[in-house]
Formats: structure tokens, C-alpha cells, sequence
């Protein structure tokens, strides 16, 4: 696409005005056309604008006046019969009561690099998107709820750095990550927020530019390359996107005509104090065109294939209030923004991250649902990571941490997500929570991998944790990859890629993730051995799946569990075997239906189930040598 200068007629001024926009950034912002280059900002309740613009090579500053629409008063316009391309600029607000201020383009497409904060006119994009690339991205899209999905979570910056320490940039890390992640086994990789950003220390999650791309990893044509590499190795690819709140630093906009103008104008709901960032006023139709502009910008323009929207609670309730109060201003909106990008990019996936427990978040705006394809299921994640990081003689009495999740789950579309938050900031790395010597806390975390992989919902896991790294995430410094070349780290590799290819190839542990059809509980309440069992089925009878966890520090070498049918069953997967660190050489194990009734079954088998195990088993195929 080339982001050209659309006329503003007061038709489309409306639609901006009213909240019902998204393409503002085809009207708003700096634009070059036929060696002219215009600016178009919106901002009311001030005294004048000027576009101050700096070359890129000598700094030379130039000065241009701009003017109101005659039929618009709140938007400033100016014409300049040069072509600006690659220089950097603000804008100087004069206040009506004479003071002066700097300004960022809400609606700039590339910033300067940190820490310098101003506007930059990018080139034109020189990005052909191939038949071939759309075509792939189609196929990644569809039918997603059935098929599986395992995202890799990661940060740029921290990922992976060049040999001289320094970020690497999108084509470093489409020819580095992607190969990495499709080797892995991983079906989809969700990268951290990168709209412009001032401050490292942020992870992204405080922008200052809502359709720029941060320039610390490239240019926007960098960035579609990058995509263009996932689309051709099958590689679905999500934005981490922040919809309710912003950076509060004076040079974006925060205070843009010296009052509230984009975020909340009740000073009690305005500021986050989390993160000290900056409540958007949804009720204002110029900020929600905004971020509706911005949301179909980064689809339209970069064709992600859908988006992780983050700390959605700032939105669904009441921010700062003392109990958790629904916000109908909130909900109002986020049903407007799903609503909009479904209407226009049917196959995008959208996922909430903190929604808490607001009912109906994945359901239809039909259904009076919020209209998201997902939600991050934080229950599952924290009971389960509580239960884990408990000494196994406290498991029993915690039990119910285990078997909870499957109570609601079903109210919703959930991803199993393990992210970032999990493992920093003091929270340890994921084998770092687990109890025990060394050599248990790797068998606890295949344990804990196998249960995320097994039990209903889609899969989120940030990087490093795949194979077992020891240090929490510091946004300092890369992944320690030399740790692979150790034992214990190599073997949970090889453990992980194994999981997530039987993952992809058993239907019974994705085809109906929302069907509950799809899970029984075999037994959910055997807290005095710390086991929990259960079946996962898929479409096809013969995908049928009966699991077992086995989450105490004890053998158990004759466990019974029921079966649903008679035959013989194999040992398919198993977490003990040998080759991730286990003590099991061979896992090739079977062993036959009795007809004596277990955990609600006619029929039942006796087992070998080791400690802190995952193991699981399948009915053979009829014309077996042990038929």
C-alpha cells in the first residue's frame, strides 16, 4: 500500500468526530505526493500550529506555518511544494494563553531512535506483498479454532543479539527466529509490543507511536520482510497491541493542546497507577478513530494475523476504582473495535490478555460478548503455577488448584498463556519456581509443559522457557543459548520440540478445545497420590487420548486407571523416557484392557506410572501383532 494524502471532506470529518473512522492515517500525519509533502494534525483549542522540520543530514531547520480547515476549525492543515522524505519534524502548539508546545505526530509512521522523540517522514514502501504470501497467511488463519496453536512469545531486543551486543534487526531475525521457531515446532510467534517507545525498560507497553514501527530493529519494510518469511515457513505472527492506555512522557500526547485531549478527562480514571501511563478517553470519537485507525493500519499495512491486546481491564473496569465495577464506556468501545476489525479482515484472531473475570469476552457481539476469538486464561495459569511451586507432600491439600479450571472453562476460548509476566520481576524462571534438586525440577517441568499441552485451550509460552532456561528474563541482555550446550537445557529441548509435534499431530489435543465432548475427567479429585487423569478425544473416535499427570515425588508400579474400550493400549508419550532425562529406556510400553470397572469406566488397566510423570496413552490399531 502507498499511504497517500486523502482529501478530508466534512463527510469523512464526521466519521472522525463521531468515533467511526479507520483510516485516520490516510488523512492525518505527513504525506508525500508528486514532490509535495502536506501535514494534517487535529488538535483543538489552541491558538496556532507550526510544522518545525529538520534535514536529515545538516539539521537545517525549516518553519512552516499551517492553517485551519475553513469547515473545521479543530484541524490545521499545510501544503509545501517540496518533497521532505527522510526529515524529522514536530509540530510547536501555541496555547491560548501563549505558551508553547513540542509535539510527536500522533500519526507519525517512524520516530527517530531513542532518545531522541521526533517525527520522521519515512520513504515510500518499496514492499510488494506476493500472491503466494496472502495466500499462506489465508491458510494459517482459517478454521483456527479446530487446529493447533502453540505461540512463542518473545521480545526482539532480548531474543537473540548480534555479535556486537547491539539489537538484531527484522531480517537478522527472519533468517535467526524463524527457522528456529518452525524447528521447534511452534505454530505461531507473538512478539512483544513494537509501536515507537521511548524507554527500553518498557517492553513497548508505554507507546508514543500508534502506526510506527520503533526504528530500534528497522524499517517498516524490514519489518514486512519479516512477516513475509513467517507467512512462507506457515508461521502465524501476533502484535502485541495496547488499547487502553499510553506513554505519559510531554513530547506525545499527554497533555497535546495543554489539556486532556487523548486520555481520560475524569482525573480520577486518568492515570494508571500500575504503570504510571495514561488512561485513552474512549468516550472522545477522535481518540477512538484513533485507535481504530491504528488497530486496521497495522492489518491492512502489515498484514499481522491478529493481535494479543493488552491489560484489556483498563477498559471492561473501572480503572481505580476500589472494587471491580463494569465499565459500559469501555465495553462499548472494545465492541466497536472487534466489531470493525472483524467486519473489514474476517480471519483476523484476536485475543484479550487481562480481561479478569468480565463474563463473555469471547463471545459474538450478538451474544452481548465482547467479540474477542480468545482470552488469556489467568485462573489456569496462576492456580497451576501455585500448585507447581508448592514441595509435593503439599500438593494433596492443593489439589483442587489442579482440577479447578476445567469448571469455567468452557464459558470461554481460552490460551493456556506462560508469558513474560511469569518469569520476571522476582517471579524466577519457570524451572526455578519447582521444588527439588536439579534434576526434579526438569523432570517437573516436562511435567508442567506436558499438563499446559494436554489440557484444553490453545498454548502461549514465552522464550527460553522451551528449554528449561535457568535465569528470569532480563530485558538486558539475550537468552543464555550457551546453556544449551549443558545436559539437562539440550534434553529439554529435544522434550519440547517431541511435545509439540505430538501436540500437532494428535486431533484429540486441539480438535475441540471448545467442545466439552472434547475432555473427561477420569479422576480429578486423587489428591492423596497427587495424580490427575483424564481423556482428550478429537473428531475421529480412533484420536482418543487417555492422560495421565503424576505430579508427587512417588513411583506408583501398579496404578490402575480406567479405559473407555476393551483392547490394548501403548504408552505413546511419556516424560520419563530416557532421551529427555527420565529413567524409562524404553516407553514403548502396552498394556491390555481388564474388565474390572475404574474412575467411572467398565474397564480399567494397570500401569507403571513414575514419579513427576506425563504419560500418554492410545488405543492400538486393531491388526496389531497384539491383536
Amino acid at each position: 500500500m502507498i499511504i497517500r494524502e486523502e482529501k478530508l471532506t466534512v463527510a469523512k470529518l464526521k466519521d472522525f468526530h463521531n468515533g467511526l473512522m479507520t483510516d485516520a492515517y490516510l488523512y492525518f500525519g505527513a504525506k508525500v505526493e508528486a514532490g509535495e509533502t502536506s501535514f494534517t494534525l487535529w488538535v483543538p483549542d489552541v491558538e496556532g500550529v507550526t510544522v518545525v522540520a529538520f534535514a536529515p543530514q545538516t539539521n537545517e531547520r525549516k518553519s512552516y506555518g499551517m492553517n485551519r480547515l475553513p469547515y473545521d476549525e479543530t484541524v490545521w492543515q499545510t501544503n509545501i511544494l517540496e518533497d521532505l522524505t527522510g526529515y524529522s519534524y514536530v509540530y510547536e502548539i501555541l496555547l491560548k494563553n501563549g505558551e508553547l508546545l513540542e509535539k510527536s505526530d500522533p500519526y507519525a509512521r517512524q520516530g527517530e531512535m531513542r532518545p531522541k522523540t521526533k517525527s520522521v517522514i519515512p520513504g515510500k514502501s518499496r514492499h510488494e506483498w506476493k500472491e503466494t504470501i496472502l495466500h499462506a497467511k489465508k491458510t494459517i488463519t482459517e478454521n483456527h479454532f479446530e487446529k493447533p496453536m502453540a505461540i512463542y512469545e518473545l521480545h526482539i531486543g532480548t531474543w537473540k543479539r548480534n555479535e556486537q551486543g547491539g539489537f538484531l534487526n527484522y531480517r537478522e531475525l527472519a533468517a535467526e527466529l524463524v527457522p528456529y521457531v518452525k524447528n521447534m515446532g511452534f505454530t505461531h510467534i507473538e512478539i512483544m509490543p513494537i509501536t515507537e517507545h521511548p524507554l527500553d525498560e518498557s517492553w513497548g507497553y508505554q507507546a508514543t507511536g500508534y502506526f510506527a514501527p520503533t526504528i530500534r530493529y528497522g524499517s517498516a519494510d524490514d519489518l514486512k520482510y519479516f512477516i513475509s518469511v513467517c507467512a512462507e515457513n506457515g508461521i502465524g505472527l501476533f502484535l502485541d497491541w495496547i488499547p487502553g492506555h499510553f506513554c505519559s512522557d510531554v513530547f506525545a500526547l499527554s497533555l497535546f493542546n495543554g489539556k486532556a485531549l487523548y486520555e481520560e478527562a475524569r482525573e480520577e480514571r486518568r492515570v494508571n497507577l500500575d504503570w504510571g501511563t495514561l488512561n485513552f478517553d474512549v468516550r472522545r470519537g477522535e481518540v477512538v478513530s484513533f485507535l481504530l485507525s491504528s488497530a486496521h493500519y497495522w492489518v491492512r499495512e502489515f498484514k499481522f494475523d491478529g493481535f494479543r491486546m493488552d491489560a484489556v481491564i483498563t477498559q471492561l473496569f473501572i480503572p481505580n476504582a476500589e472494587t471491580r465495577t463494569f465499565n459500559e464506556e469501555g465495553k462499548t468501545f472494545l465492541r466497536k473495535l472487534t466489531a470493525s476489525l472483524k467486519n473489514e479482515f474476517p480471519q483476523v484472531i484476536l485475543v484479550a490478555e487481562d480481561a479478569w473475570d468480565h463474563p463473555k469476552v469471547t463471545h459474538s457481539i450478538e451474544e452481548n460478548g465482547i467479540g474477542f476469538d480468545y482470552k488469556w486464561n489467568f485462573g489456569w495459569m496462576h492456580d497451576t503455577l501455585e500448585y507447581m511451586k508448592k514441595p509435593p507432600a503439599e500438593r494433596p491439600e492443593n489439589h483442587r488448584q489442579i482440577n479447578f479450571s476445567l469448571v469455567y472453562h468452557y464459558d470461554e476460548r481460552y490460551i493456556l498463556a506462560l508469558s513474560h509476566d511469569e518469569v520476571v520481576h522476582g517471579e524466577k524462571s519457570l524451572l526455578n519456581k519447582l521444588p527439588g534438586p536439579l534434576r526434579e525440577k526438569f523432570a517437573q517441568l516436562r511435567l508442567l509443559l506436558g499438563f499446559w499441552i494436554t489440557h484444553p485451550g490453545k498454548k502461549l509460552l514465552f522464550m527460553g522457557q522451551e528449554f528449561g532456561h535457568s535465569r528470569e528474563w532480563d530485558f538486558t541482555s539475550e537468552m543464555d543459548w550457551d546453556s544449551l550446550e549443558s545436559e539437562p537445557q539440550h534434553l529439554a529441548a529435544i522434550f519440547m520440540s517431541d511435545l509439540l509435534d505430538f501436540y500437532k499431530n494428535e486431533g484429540a489435543l486441539h480438535q475441540m478445545d471448545n467442545d466439552p465432548k472434547g475432555f473427561i475427567w477420569l479422576d480429578a479429585d486423587n489428591h492423596e497420590q497427587s495424580v490427575a487423569s483424564f481423556i482428550r478425544r478429537g473428531r475421529n473416535p480412533e484420536d482418543e487420548c487417555v492422560v495421565l499427570c503424576n505430579f508427587s515425588n512417588n513411583d506408583y508400579p501398579q496404578f490402575r486407571v480406567g479405559v473407555p474400550q476393551a483392547g490394548n493400549y501403548q504408552q505413546v508419550f511419556s516424560s520419563a523416557a530416557a532421551k529427555y532425562g527420565g529413567m524409562e529406556e524404553n516407553t514403548a510400553i502396552t498394556a491390555s484392557a481388564d474388565d474390572i470397572p475404574a474412575d467411572g469406566q467398565e474397564r480399567s488397566m494397570t500401569i507403571q506410572l513414575p514419579l513427576f510423570t506425563i504419560c500418554i496413552w492410545k488405543l492400538m490399531e486393531k491388526g496389531s501383532e497384539l491383536d
